[in-house]
């Protein structure tokens, strides 16, 4: 089967009746990327290979897959005793393990740093670059060679013509020698030629079909990986979007409710500058409170259900399709890397045959590829992006951020908690703490949440702010603010780190204010020094930059041991950026643009404190 039209993936594993593990024949269960064994009935043998999609067509099960060293894909029937299952087999012979600091690394794989898929896809395209060079390297001096080769048994044919013409030599003793020098020199020519023509053959044509096959399945994985990201980010602005579609009809509600009291009471109806036609125009295309409640329910059941399946595309993407491409990737980078064993070794065995004058050089060059090993090379890869970038991070799942429920909405409750620390403005925070705690300049849950993230040695936790706290923990801890109760007595600081994160972010009005977003992504954008920001800083409200002022003096306290916690001024940046900065633009495209400069520009607000 070429191709498939309207063809079914499935995406559990086919349990089928086929072979047994090592054979074919029995109960077999196939999965997409499980390493399989297909027999080449042109080839007469078994070819290694990998599960691409496990399909079903006018009900038959088919496997699609393709062989490790090269881009051929093949179609076999489930049921077919072509195809076979192998286990995993033990490193090969020429790999060499070395000491203890090696076996730290040793059976890390690129599904370890899934999170860094961008460092991953990096290392493959630059690991196969290499390739590409060795092979283009070999084929010039392949070529110079046999161009060199050619041109001296040119010369020597000449002078032997121009000997053969003159020859006045007598001694037989010194003719002996010259037919036994031309036998010297042609013969080391022709082992010249035959060493350029096997390099050619063997090792630089092959190498450099192996590079274009290889390359062929790298941009294959990247353009899924690709799909995975837009349906991700086709997720997230799903979220976002009902989010704000909810708070922009509640707030329709709360108005109209408002009028409606105000019409109950009989008092005077607040007129607009624009007159009462516009006031009236207005109300007629906004509908009646019952109707914005229908409509602020159902956007409601709408943004639930949007959170749910983001969490649903979320836990899809990190356990199953990013291992999936993982995978892929290591299986692609394995096969390089032997590849890379096999040619260079080949060039080190020419070598011997036809160059031994130079043969300490070969051994040295026999000492550097015998070295090459997949095991340690990735492994110690995984260790280096691990030790930078720390583990796999925790999914931080969406949350239901409306101050009010769906219940609560049905009866008509818009307004929430009056006394909440949370969706308020900073103003509104101020004015909570107005009595017993006055003497503060900046909301009291700031100072504590930092407080209690140092007496718990928050500081010096590895991810501290990176790594999510229990959602439980965290809706505790909300609760017990607002109900004025502002002692922290968690024993984890994720907690009131997770809970100061979530304040900064549902902020009515953004630490840095929305008027001036542009100016900072515009001072981003221009590769900005640290007094440039300084000098925006200082125009901000009161309130704002003492806020900042507290934040960004505890994120230096964090990044000066960033070697124990990983939370450089880069890391942090990534988490605070939400808090500090708000796109008030709903273009997808330019919000996804600017992100990147509100994470450099939060960069900079951090180091100003």
């Amino acid at each position: 089967m070429a191709h498939y039209h309207g063809e079914q993936v499935v995406d559990q594993e086919l349990q089928l009746v086929n072979g047994d593990s090592e054979e074919e024949g029995g109960g077999v269960s196939w999965s997409q990327g499980q390493e399989v064994e297909v027999y080449s009935r042109s080839k007469d043998r078994w070819i290694a290979a990998v599960i691409r999609k496990v399909m079903r067509e006018n009900g038959e099960d088919w496997i699609q897959v393709y062989y490790k060293n090269s881009t051929q894909m093949k179609d076999v029937r489930a049921d077919s005793k072509d195809i076979r299952v192998i286990a995993r087999r033990a490193s090969p012979k020429f790999l060499k393990h070395g000491g203890a600091g090696d076996q730290k690394s040793t059976g890390l794989g690129f599904t370890k740093i899934l999170h860094k898929i961008a460092a991953i896809s990096k290392q493959v395209e630059g690991g196969l670059y290499l390739i590409k060079r060795v092979a283009t390297v070999i084929h010039r001096l392949a070529h110079l060679e046999q161009t060199h080769v050619q041109a001296s048994k040119k010369a020597l044919d000449q002078e032997k013509h121009k000997l053969k013409e003159k020859f006045t030599d007598e001694m037989t003793r010194c003719v002996d020698a010259w037919e036994g020098t031309e036998m010297y020199l042609t013969s080391q020519l022709n082992k010249r030629e035959q060493l350029a023509t096997k390099m050619e053959q063997q090792i630089a044509t092959p190498m450099m079909e192996f590079f274009n096959d290889s390359e062929l399945k790298r941009k294959a994985i990247i353009k899924d990986e690709k799909k995975y990201g837009v349906e991700m980010n086709r997720a997230k602005l799903g979220v976002q979007k009902n989010l704000r579609n909810c708070q922009k009809l509640i707030k329709s509600c709360i108005v109209a409710k408002s009028e409606e009291e105000e019409k109950k009471k009989g008092g005077p109806v607040k007129k607009n500058k624009f007159g009462g036609m516009l006031k009236w125009a207005k109300n007629m295309m906004r509908g009646s409170l019952q109707d914005l409640q229908t409509q602020a329910a159902s956007a409601a059941k709408n943004y639930i259900a949007s959170i749910e399946y983001a969490n649903e595309r979320q836990k899809k993407h990190f356990e199953k399709e990013l291992p999936l491409i993982c995978k892929q990737f290591e299986m692609l980078e394995r096969s390089r890397m032997n590849a890379l064993y096999k040619y260079l070794n080949m060039l080190n065995t020419l070598s011997y045959e036809h160059a031994d004058p130079v043969i300490k050089y070969i051994e040295a060059h026999k000492a550097s590829v015998t070295n090459i090993n997949p095991d340690l090379d990735i492994g110690d890869f995984a260790a280096n992006i691990i030790r930078n970038y720390g583990d796999v991070p925790e999914i931080e799942p969406y949350t239901y951020q409306l101050s009010c429920q769906l219940k609560d909405i049905k009866a008509g409750r818009f307004e929430g908690n009056p006394n909440s620390f949370f969706f308020a403005t900073l103003e509104h925070c101020m004015e909570l703490q107005s009595g017993k705690h006055s003497n503060l300049d900046v909301p009291i849950i700031v100072v504590s949440m930092i407080e209690a993230i140092r007496n718990l040695g928050g500081f010096t936790v590895e991810g501290i702010f990176r790594l999510s706290a229990k959602k439980d923990d965290l809706v505790r801890l909300r609760k017990q603010f607002d109900q004025g109760i502002y002692a922290v007595k968690e024993t984890s600081p994720h907690v009131p780190a997770g809970l100061l994160k979530q304040w900064l972010r549902e902020l009515a009005e953004p630490l840095i204010p929305t008027e001036k977003y542009a100016e900072a992504i515009e001072i981003a954008r221009s590769k900005p020094e640290l007094q440039d920001v300084q000098n925006f800083v200082e125009k901000l409200p009161g309130i704002n930059l003492n806020v900042l002022k507290h934040i960004s003096s505890m994120a230096k306290e964090i990044a000066a041991q960033s070697a124990v916690n990983k939370m450089t001024f880069s890391n942090l940046a990534i988490v605070f950026a939400p808090g500090m900065l708000r796109n008030p633009s709903e273009d997808p495209h330019e919000m996804l643009e600017n992100s990147k400069y509100e994470t450099l520009f939060t960069k900079f607000l951090l180091q100003t404190g």
